[in-house]
């Protein structure tokens, strides 16, 4: 029976497109002040006049990346454990990891990679801990190779990552709406208001949660005049604090501060933990270093070069991709032991040919170099030989057509927009391009309920704007379907004139 509810609940909050961040000290979310007359020193320090002042204030919402990237650091430091696999070190496999990500937290990895811009959760992954972040937190990520699973690593011992993590503040969040405008992505995810606390009562391995309401109140100093200078309706970014699951009127309150706490040292075992660059790193050892097979450096490397004669190293049908050994190397930071390590080059399957749809293990093949990231350690390969004569802008343009064609025609399949070829629709003025000669519409369907996607309108071959009149953002036009614009990825409009 309660495993019944759980599944019951888990799909009625899927429903609603919400999930739960893991919230420590460091993070940061946008905030609005409250009732500035309802400040009161902190609860624990009533009677001492040094104690810091807390002034109500509402949780607006956080970037989506930066949720998603503690999350997944937070749920490796939860669940990770050591293994030959990962070099002896704290580790988890990505598969892992997107389950944990969505009993625990009810989200969908696979969803955010999408709305991110990835094609995958391991190029999300990839993209989330790149050497800035490895260097600043000691989370990598690496492919090991007899399997090709994506793995994650931490710098911290286990018991160090336990300490860290597990007392995190639960807190709700859902994406914010979509416009369906192509042109005005929005990566945020806006506060529900409630927070998940522990049951006291509840013990054994499967504890029990209740939803409750979030209090939430800025953290300032009584010596200077910060207290004065914020106003009810003032917005701005702010540090988490601290996190008490009962510590307002026995609800959860969170605890926001306008400086970053880990550079105060917040002690071990308190509310949060204590930031990961307090600790003594250990060197991970999972990659060869100062390998003579290396050849090529990472830096050195640009889009179309190649023929390159490499090895197959590894085939994940998880990745779907085949992991390539090119004789590449990166640089390894100190704190990670430094030398030089292999870099592998990812060769997705939608870019193998016909006759190399058999790929497999220890083949040898010629490829070329479709994309490389630096900062990530990362580098994309091809057989298409052709990618030689195109420059790097062209490929930049291409893969972003796709994606969008891509998200496109997941909404609406192809049959769907070819029936809507050739009929007319008003449709809203949402931007002009920057040569302008064409302008980004967003068409309504008959009635004004339900609106298209944003699409790309020109005008009759052969017209100019100039016969037509300039418009402007937010102007009623009548526009007629084309089907879809190949070159940008969205759909393809013919501009009429202003609607009647």
């Amino acid at each position: 029976e309660e495993e019944e509810e759980e599944e019951e609940e888990e799909s009625n909050t899927n429903n609603t497109g919400s999930e739960y961040a893991l919230l420590l000290p460091g993070q940061t979310l946008r905030i609005q002040i409250g009732d500035v007359s309802a400040s009161r020193k902190a609860w624990k320090k009533r009677r001492r006049n040094s104690s810091p002042i807390l002034i109500p204030c509402s949780i607006l919402g956080m970037n989506r990346e930066w949720m998603v990237r503690w999350n997944v650091m937070t749920l490796l430091h939860q669940i990770g454990e050591e293994s030959p696999a990962t070099g002896g070190a704290v580790g988890v496999s990505y598969g892992k990891l997107a389950r944990a990500y969505k009993q625990r937290l009810r989200g969908d990895l696979r969803e955010h990679a999408k709305a991110l811009g990835h094609d995958s959760v391991e190029s999300l992954l990839q993209s989330l801990f790149d050497d800035r972040i490895q260097a600043e937190y000691g989370v990598q990520t690496f492919v090991e190779p007899q399997h090709g699973n994506l793995m994650l690593t931490t710098a911290l011992t286990r018991r160090q990552a336990r300490n860290f993590s597990n007392s995190a503040g639960l807190v709700q969040f859902q994406p914010e709406p979509e416009d369906d405008s192509e042109i005005n992505d929005s990566h945020k995810m806006i506060h529900t208001g409630i927070a998940q606390v522990r049951l006291s009562t509840s013990t054994g391995s499967r504890p029990k949660f209740t939803q409750e309401p979030l209090g939430a109140a800025l953290r300032v100093s009584p010596y200077d005049e910060a207290a004065e200078r914020y106003q009810p309706g003032d917005e701005f970014n702010a540090f988490v604090y601290s996190y008490e699951s009962y510590g307002d009127n026995e609800s959860p309150l969170l605890v926001m501060s306008a400086d970053d706490p880990r550079g105060k040292g917040v002690a071990l075992g308190g509310t949060f933990g204590t930031s990961t660059r307090v600790f003594k790193r250990r060197i991970i050892k999972t990659g060869l270093v100062n390998d003579s097979s290396i050849t090529k450096d990472l830096n050195d490397l640009s889009v179309g070069d190649g023929p390159i004669s490499a090895t197959v190293v590894a085939v994940s049908s998880h990745s779907n991709a085949a992991f390539i050994d090119c004789g590449v190397g990166r640089t390894r930071g100190k704190k990670y032991g430094g030398g030089i390590v292999k870099a592998l080059g990812m060769l997705r399957f939608e870019d193998l040919d016909e006759d190399s749809d058999d790929i497999e293990a220890g083949e040898k093949i010629e490829v070329y170099i479709k994309a490389v990231s630096p900062q990530s350690g990362r580098y994309m390969l091809t057989l298409d030989p052709t990618i030689k004569s195109k420059k790097a802008k062209v490929i930049k343009l291409e893969k972003e057509a796709d994606k969008r064609r891509e998200r496109l025609t997941t909404k609406y399949n192809q049959e769907d927009i070819e029936s809507l070829i050739g009929n007319e629709f008003d449709g809203v003025v949402k931007a002009k391009s920057k040569t302008g000669d064409w302008y980004y519409v967003q068409p309504r369907v008959e009635g004004g309920e339900e609106a298209l996607p944003v699409g790309v309108a020109n005008f009759f071959e052969g017209e100019e704007e100039s016969e037509h009149g300039t418009y402007s953002p937010g102007d009623t036009v009548r526009v007629r379907i084309e089907g879809i614009d190949e070159k940008r990825g969205q759909l393809a409009l013919t501009l009429l004139d202003l609607a009647p």
